[in-house]
């Protein structure tokens, strides 16, 4: 025991690992520790992490006080959980214990634990915040986990923050369960899991499960919760959100409840301020970390929390580390099935910067490689992809490059033989593929009979090496063949260049032998961001909004109502919301790993590169013949 009384505190210890966590942490920091538990509540293995050890019933309020009086404690804490349900058992109070019930209002939290926390000040013993020593301990502001908020959850959050706090007020509970802006739980003293459960099966899966504090809480005691059983009770029920409130909630085991809560696909979200918020912006290709707008909850940027890599991890390397490359990078050191190697760029100083952030080599020759790694991701600009793919197949790493895949059809040609002839995976990065709202689309889509993409942006420097076919109206045109899946009867496009040599804007128009229509527009000097797919087929019409991130299905319904016209049900599909550019590079792992069919190999991009091409030629053909039309005096 510390000769020092200052270096003295004493510990009301409950239920859970709280307690023993806070007897660690003051022992660390150089303090006494003097503990009360309760049977049939506190973990006897505080027993083990304390100077001094009493074990008390509850009730025994007087014992709790003399203890602490003997021992020379005049500050003390509360830790760990009481079964609040107990407050209906046959405990037996002392004299003590029962005057002080006898001058309480009522029998709720915070009237409980303020009269407890008197009583001791009383007998000179100041009660201190249960965080004293475990700072760290409370919830960081931002996103968590891999998985994010889609906007029909973003909607929840808001709403379910204002419910839980308007609660609050009452003093009933920290925990409220909603899902489509319906109350389905609100935690009584039966506690945070059993609301959960409560509140999980009045619904199919998605719950949002919000615990906030009070906001008459006083943070000494009672301060809010969660932990791996809150995720396992999650998991039971498959609710897919826990929204806490930041710097006020305790987030124990943080590392494994953030990595079960990635298995489980669940959003782990910490948000601070309910009024001020910043929208996420939409990102036309990788997920760059940012603030973002959860409905009226504002979210901060965390920073990328990079996992160890497995034993068996992949060697991997990043081939150009432009605006693309160090997204490749950033989601390689954040995946533990991938160990990033090092990083490749002409410009050694941006290899050098992004090699430190991500604690890899800083490389200028893509060679230096050779028989280093397993796998690679190319995202050099389009005229380079051959012969670094190339290179790289015929060493014996497998090659995800982004698209296009090259600048023509023979070099893709030679690239699928290559990584054939090898037996390797050979990807292509098509990322609309994982984009959230296409992959709530797609099990929905059976035999489209008319396509129609609008896909717009504003104009960037960025990629003008090939037209905004090769630039964006390709990721339209590999969507259209993997959902139509029919030989194509016939194409009829027309563009233009504006601002470049090369076609700025484009519509073309695809017919399939099975009768099935694409219409598709892409232009890269709009003035507007747009990704939009509208698909109609039998008894169904599908949007999907690649850039918010939503899904709507409009669907008639048998049989035809008293005008002779069918019902229309209208639903907003559920979007699982994750980082695309992680899962495209999460599943070529995952083909490498087991020597599976990528989501987009090769020839599926050599096909979608063939009728780029073809579009593209068929618009400088009508470009050329105009030009050609034209008076001298106009040219």
């Amino acid at each position: 025991m510390n000769q020092d009384p200052a270096r003295r505190i004493g510990l009301i210890a409950g239920g859970g690992q709280f307690p023993l966590l806070f007897a660690e942490g003051a022992r660390q920091a150089g303090y006494s520790v003097v503990a009360v538990g309760f049977h049939g509540e506190t973990d006897p293995q505080v027993a083990d992490h304390v100077d001094q050890f009493h074990l008390i019933k509850l009730g025994q309020l007087n014992k709790l006080i003399q203890a602490f009086k003997k021992a020379g404690i005049t500050r003390a804490a509360m830790a760990g959980a009481i079964n609040k349900t107990k407050l209906y058992a046959r405990i037996r109070p002392d004299w003590r214990a029962f005057k002080l019930l006898g001058k309480l209002h009522n029998k709720k939290d915070d009237f409980l634990l303020r009269a407890l926390a008197q009583e001791l000040e009383s007998e000179g013993i100041l009660i201190e915040p249960s965080t004293l020593f475990l700072p760290t301990l409370l919830a960081p502001e931002g996103i968590l986990t891999r998985r994010r908020l889609n906007a029909k959850e973003k909607r929840d959050v808001a709403f379910g923050w204002d419910m839980a706090k308007a609660v609050g007020h009452l003093d009933i509970g920290q925990c409220l369960v909603v899902k489509d802006q319906a109350v389905l739980a609100v935690e009584g003293i039966d506690g945070t899991d059993a609301t959960i459960l409560r509140g999980g099966r009045l619904c199919r899966e998605g719950a949002v499960v919000v615990k906030v504090s009070k906001p008459i809480q006083d943070l000494r005691f009672d301060v809010p919760a969660v932990g791996l059983q809150t995720i396992e009770t999650m998991k039971e029920v498959k609710a897919r959100v826990l929204v806490i409130e930041a710097g006020k909630t305790l987030l124990f085991d943080r590392e494994r409840v953030i990595r079960e809560a990635d298995r489980a696909g669940i959003t782990v979200v910490a948000v601070r301020d309910p009024k001020q918020a910043v929208d996420e912006p939409e990102k036309a290709k990788p997920e760059v970390p940012s603030s973002s707008r959860v409905g009226e909850i504002r979210v901060a940027p965390q920073p990328i929390a990079f996992a160890p890599p497995l034993p068996d991890a992949l060697k991997v390397g990043v081939i150009g580390v432009g605006y693309l490359g160090k997204f490749h990078a950033e989601k390689y050191a954040r995946l533990p099935e991938a160990e990033l190697v090092a990083v490749v760029d002409t410009n050694p100083q941006q290899a050098r910067s992004i090699a430190d952030r991500f604690e890899c080599r800083a490389l200028e020759d893509y060679r230096d490689l050779f028989g280093k790694v397993d796998a690679v991701s190319i995202a050099t600009p389009t005229p380079s992809h051959f012969a670094i793919a190339r290179d790289f197949l015929e060493a014996g790493v497998h090659v995800l490059v982004e698209k296009p895949v090259t600048r023509s059809l023979e070099e893709a040609q030679e690239l699928v033989r290559l990584a054939d002839e090898k037996g390797l995976i050979f990807q292509v990065g098509h990322l609309e593929r994982f984009n959230p709202a296409f992959r709530a689309v797609e099990p929905h889509v059976r035999n489209p009979l008319f396509l129609e993409a609008h896909r717009l942006a504003l104009f960037n420097e960025r990629g003008l090496e090939v037209d905004v076919i090769l630039d964006l109206m390709i990721h339209d045109i590999d969507i259209a063949l993997h959902l139509v899946q029919s030989p194509i009867a016939g194409i009829s496009a027309s563009g233009v260049p504006v601002l470049t040599s090369l076609p700025d804007i484009a519509n073309v128009r695809i017919e399939f032998q099975n009768g099935a229509v694409a219409n598709l527009t892409a232009s890269r000097i709009s003035l507007k961001n747009l990704r939009r797919l509208r698909l109609f087929q039998e008894n169904r019409y599908l949007v999907c909004d690649y850039a918010n991130r939503r899904a709507f299905s409009f669907r008639t319904e048998e049989p035809p109502d008293d005008s002779g016209y069918p019902e229309i049900s209208t639903e907003e599909l559920d979007v699982v919301d994750y980082d695309a550019l992680e899962q495209e590079i999460a599943a070529f792992l995952l083909a490498v790993r087991s020597q599976s069919r990528p989501v987009v190999d090769g020839r599926q991009a050599m096909m979608a590169l063939k009728v780029a091409l073809d579009i593209s030629q068929q618009i400088n053909e009508r470009i050329r013949k105009a030009w050609e039309s034209m008076p001298p005096s106009g040219r």
